[in-house]
């Protein structure tokens, strides 16, 4: 969770039954993947511009898509849906949440009804 744009989402997580652990880096989140398979992930997306990669998400996703019973959710800005576009090209990911974020709607897809 880097960008933001959203309230504090660890009491919905919670109250959905997962353990939640919020990092606030990609670099942080790539680290803890390495050791650790959770049942969801979800991240935000923004844009940033760097020469090889879309944005700091893409590095997450790598680590994070070698867990195929993993979902991965991420947030985003409907103004980068273009650029979120060419990163479902080369990661897996399950749901897309566009901003302004919807609670239920990030219930339903932490719930797998999506």
């Amino acid at each position: 969770m880097e960008a933001g744009g959203y309230g504090n989402l660890q009491p919905l997580f919670e109250e959905l039954g997962f353990e939640a652990v919020i990092e606030t880096s990609a670099r942080r989140g790539m680290s803890r993947l390495k050791n650790w398979r959770p049942d969801v992930v979800v991240a935000d997306f923004y844009k940033r511009y760097f020469h090889d990669r879309v944005s700091n998400l893409e590095s997450l996703l790598a680590v994070a898509t070698r867990h195929p019973e993993t979902r991965i959710i991420v947030i985003y800005d409907p103004f980068h849906a273009p650029d979120l576009a060419l990163l479902r090209q080369r990661h897996r990911i399950d749901v897309a949440l566009a901003l302004p974020l919807s609670q239920a709607a990030l219930q339903q897809a932490l719930s797998g009804s999506t």
